[in-house]
């Protein structure tokens, strides 16, 4: 079997310096560079719903354990697991952009025009809030459950307070496989910049595992979509 650097390593050198549109200094012609996965972040174009540069196959035949996330209008890409550190996960694109997740919710990215540096708790050992949620569980109270540092911008310690809302079961389909789905809301409030965002996330309804999700983290970036193509083994 392929070792897991070599790849990762040989993706990304096929993919050029990508990410054109997202980071001002990305090559804007990387996207014509054939790869595996394609510089599918970099494309500034809506694809039709669903579609990734891998079909449902391919993805299952890959060794390794794989997320698609849209960024904005910008076309589906397929990231790999490349890291485990505990229970954060660090995903990475053909195009070099990093998405960190913690239990299936964005925690941190690298690459993009703004990134989310860290999300941190509160409280600390509590882990995110819709752990165990599922399995006829409500969403939680109204709170303030994680703060959250931005890298470029230097801000650090950002509170942001939630009001989730149950929004019933759904039925959403991943890779041509449709299954339900327990839809959780989330009104994030940041009250230091005076700005408020609606996030959504698709649970699991047996175990509370959060299946897709559409999260904005600041006023300047688009809201970011994930689901899981092919699950981290535990």
């Amino acid at each position: 079997m392929v070792s897991r650097r070599h790849f990762l390593g040989g993706v990304l050198a096929a993919s050029g310096a990508g990410c054109a549109g997202l980071n001002p200094n990305a090559d804007a012609n990387s996207g014509s560079v054939p790869s595996l996965f394609g510089s599918t972040i970099s494309a500034p174009r809506s694809p039709p719903a669903g579609l990734y540069p891998l079909s449902a196959q391919q993805i299952h035949d890959l060794p390794y354990a794989t997320l698609g996330v849209r960024v904005g209008d910008h076309q589906r890409a397929v990231v790999v697991l490349a890291t485990v550190e505990g229970r954060r996960l660090r995903w990475v694109s053909a195009d070099r952009v990093e998405f960190v997740t913690e239990d299936g919710w964005l925690v941190g990215t690298r690459g993009l025009d703004r990134d989310l540096g860290t999300v941190r708790w509160l409280p600390a050992d509590a882990g995110q809030p819709l752990r165990g949620v599922g399995a006829g569980g409500s969403a939680p109270p109204p709170g303030v459950y994680r703060e959250m540092d931005l890298r470029h911008a230097n801000e650090h310690g950002l509170a942001v307070s939630s009001r989730f809302e149950g929004a019933g079961d759904e039925v959403i389909e991943i890779l041509g496989v449709r299954r339900p789905a327990l839809r959780i809301d989330e009104v994030a409030d940041v009250r230091a910049w005076r700005w408020k965002t609606r996030n959504r996330y698709w649970l699991d309804p047996d175990d509370g595992r959060i299946l897709r999700s559409r999260l904005q983290f600041c006023p300047e970036m688009p809201p970011i979509e994930m689901e899981v193509l092919k699950p981290a083994v535990a």
